[in-house]
């Protein structure tokens, strides 16, 4: 189906706790995506490993998903299908040091994305006399693939505490338009825009009964896209997952919500604020190879059918990852 971009965005995660690269989010952002990777944080999200050293996580996202209309390279496009593959590679260092009593830790997180991207029919704007918006000819573009580096998430500072099952940790990432972009293409991989995330996580563990429950908001602000003069609105995403351990197998559920708090803004914004929010649950099994799950080989596989969206993409996710310690 189709998207036009998926820029990858960081999250710090744990099961070897990495960040996480944004590819999917909102629709009424631009492209209909934001630089928040939803539903990315799962097992241990509030967790930051006590041990130091280097901590691995690689995904594979693909996303389908349309939307009835949305705006790509200043036209208004109608009937647009999104497809993508998102490899997400992340690794995180965590530090000996303590900063207010947490542990500290940074991450940077690249991604591979291959987009394929169909719409109907084009519609280009413009702003006629006396301020009111005019429509300009139909451009039938039928669609555009690609394959090339994404965006890059990193994050300079994430701190970590845990008192007994309990555990939480804050993070700021950065979110740097690194991927391929231009104007004459409808399958980007780049937001072509920055963007700052902040980002609360916690985690209750139980080891004795197999029991976790997950939980993480995160608030992304958006810079203007310079080449469109369009900025997308904030928007919170929600992520959220419980499991039960028998053994080495894990089951449960998981779930996300993605909210833009503020409009669009910006010449290139041709449908206005045009707020969106969208839903997504689904499954999750984990298999986990060792004792100590921050050092353990971890198998993650969980699936995301959205519903309720509004002013944004609507579709599915199945998300693949495997993390481990150095």
């Amino acid at each position: 189906m189709r998207i036009r971009k998926v820029a990858e965005l960081i999250i710090f995660n744990f099961v070897t706790l990495l960040p996480l690269t944004g590819i999917e989010a909102a629709r009424a952002a631009e492209f209909g995506m934001g630089p928040w990777v939803k539903g990315y944080t799962d097992i241990f999200g509030g967790v930051v490993p006590s041990q130091p050293g280097f901590y691995f996580r690689t995904d594979a996202n693909h996303y389908e998903g349309d939307a009835d209309r949305t705006v790509f390279d200043g036209f208004v496009q109608v009937g647009v299908e999104n497809d993508y593959t998102a490899t997400i590679a992340a690794l995180t260092y965590v530090t000996p040091w303590k900063i207010l009593g947490g542990t500290y830790a940074v991450a940077v997180v690249p991604s591979m994305i291959a987009a394929d991207v169909d719409v109907g029919i084009g519609i280009p704007q413009f702003t006629g006399p006396l301020g009111l918006r005019t429509f300009g000819p139909f451009n039938f573009r039928i669609g555009d693939t690609n394959l090339a580096p994404g965006d890059t998430a990193f994050a300079p500072l994430i701190l970590g505490w845990n008192a007994g099952n309990f555990h939480w940790n804050v993070g700021v990432f950065g979110f740097a338009p690194t991927g391929d972009y231009s104007t004459r293409q409808l399958a980007n991989t780049s937001l072509n825009h920055w963007a700052v995330m902040n980002r609360i996580a916690g985690t209750y563990f139980d080891p004795k009964t197999g029991w976790q429950v997950n939980g993480a908001a995160i608030y992304s602000v958006n810079w203007e896209n310079p080449a469109t003069d369009y900025e997308t609105g904030n928007i919170l995403n929600l992520d959220g997952a419980i499991t039960k351990n028998f053994g080495r197998w894990g089951v449960g559920a998981v779930g996300y919500a993605m909210i833009q708090t503020t409009g669009d803004s910006g010449a290139g914004a041709q449908l206005g604020s045009f707020e969106s929010r969208v839903y997504g649950a689904g499954p999750i099994v984990t298999y986990t190879l060792g004792d100590n799950p921050a050092d353990a080989l971890t198998f993650i596989a969980k699936y995301y059918q959205e519903f309720d969206a509004e002013n944004t993409f609507e579709g599915h996710t199945l998300d693949v990852a495997v993390s481990a310690k150095f």
